[in-house]
């Protein structure tokens, strides 16, 4: 979605357009699930956190600011629900659920590389594998980064921790990807992305 475009249909539904409203969520609801299953395994504490962000934007919508980014407000604000709503149960986020993470290693040019004996599926479930043995906040910083293309700063401000702690949990996340492949070059390349 150009900026223009998300603009637009952001100042359309803060001005009570449904339609626009339904856009918004049509476009970004597998974005946000999928990030959830980041924050906690809590399937139905996902679900409600959606709605009750989504019912807050609409409520609010008159009060609402201007964003740069439709998706990074969303986050945020996806984010920020789990926590309260977390809070609220007394409840802490668990790392059992395996969300699927295809566009991990298909966005990556080197994937061809990867050992030829291996199909593209093992790969895949290596890769939820490995993913899902890290502790939940580095198996959200892994996804904001590489699934959903957040800047390090983004992220920053995403998970309210600083620049280099974001730097440290991708280092700590990718070194222990590294041990579990032991040294596959798809590891090595991400290390040098982030360099």
């Amino acid at each position: 979605m150009k900026a223009s475009n998300g603009d637009q249909l952001w100042n359309s539904f803060k001005s009570g357009d449904r339609d626009a409203f339904a856009k918004i969520y049509n476009a970004y609801i597998e974005d946000l699930l999928s990030y959830g299953y980041r924050v906690t395994s809590n399937r139905q504490l996902i679900k409600d956190s959606i709605q009750d962000v989504f019912l807050h934007l609409w409520l609010q919508r008159e009060n609402l600011s201007a964003t740069n980014s439709v998706k990074f407000y969303l986050f945020r604000a996806l984010r920020n629900r789990i926590v309260r709503n977390i809070e609220t149960q007394h409840e802490k986020p668990t790392a059992t659920y395996d969300p699927p993470l295809e566009n991990l290693l298909v966005d990556f040019p080197f994937e061809q590389s990867i050992m030829e004996t291996e199909t593209h599926e093992e790969q895949i479930k290596h890769l939820r594998d490995a993913i899902g043995k890290l502790p939940k906040r580095q198996q959200e910083v892994i996804q904001l980064r590489f699934n959903q293309n957040f800047s390090l700063e983004e992220i920053s401000d995403l998970m309210q921790i600083s620049n280099q702690s974001v730097r440290n949990l991708l280092h700590r996340s990718l070194s222990e990807l590294r041990r579990f492949f032991q040294v596959t070059g798809w590891v090595i390349f991400l290390l040098l992305m982030l360099q």
